[in-house]
């Protein structure tokens, strides 16, 4: 069926059937002070069917390796309006998303969720899927909110850093209100303002989490 591979922070390389999907991939650009993982580099994600930003501010959005990943691997970059802003890259790569839009595109199912992020100009989650595959939601930056209980997936990649984000507690909380089989933990321990015990996390939410090293895959049957 595919694969999840965690690129560190909140970033994602997903195969899902024939398809590949990056979410917020992580290179580490904009850190002011050592990451605690070894960094990517854009040219080692060799394909790319889309990019998904769920949002402008730079741990999630890094323009100049959105760009060259795009343009070699001819991706599908779909984001908010005032994130494909900040893309030197041709409007015909772009798809413009607003919170509450649900279509299918290269046989890609994609749901565009809400987020509450209040230090972000225009924030989105995504629920991808494909026929006969699993499904996956990443909340992007977010705090908890009431529609997450109409979410109904197979994995889901909630922030637990807890500076404009779900920290454990609420994340754990958030975890009582959407349907999800695993919960991926994500954006924590990146640099010291998002320092968090992801331990405390897996405590609250009783066997459902898969905490992923950066770089690390699983495979999804």
């Amino acid at each position: 069926m595919g694969y999840i591979r965690y690129l560190g922070h909140s970033g994602f390389e997903l195969g899902i059937g024939n398809i590949i999907a990056l979410i917020d991939p992580f290179f580490g650009t904009g850190l002011k002070e050592p990451a605690p993982f070894p960094l990517l580099k854009p040219s080692l994600l060799g394909k790319a069917d889309f990019i998904f930003l769920t949002h402008e501010h730079w741990d999630h959005c890094d323009p100049s390796a959105v760009k060259e990943i795009a343009e070699r691997t001819s991706a599908t970059v779909v984001a908010p309006s005032r994130t494909l802003e900040l893309l030197e890259l041709s409007d015909r790569q772009k798809v413009d998303v607003v919170a509450g839009d649900a279509f299918t595109f290269k046989g890609l199912d994609i749901v565009v969720t809400k987020a509450i992020h209040p230090a972000s100009l225009y924030p989105v989650g995504y629920i991808l899927k494909a026929p006969g595959t699993f499904s996956f939601y990443h909340a992007g930056d977010t705090y908890q909110f009431a529609e997450m209980v109409n979410i109904n997936v197979d994995y889901a990649a909630l922030p637990i850093g807890g500076s404009f984000t779900m920290d454990p507690i609420d994340a754990a909380n958030a975890t009582k209100l959407l349907r999800a089989k695993f919960i991926i933990p994500i954006h924590y321990n990146t640099f010291s303002k998002i320092t968090q015990d992801v331990d405390d996390f897996r405590r609250r939410t009783r066997g459902q989490t898969l905490v992923l090293r950066p770089d690390q895959s699983i495979d999804v049957r």
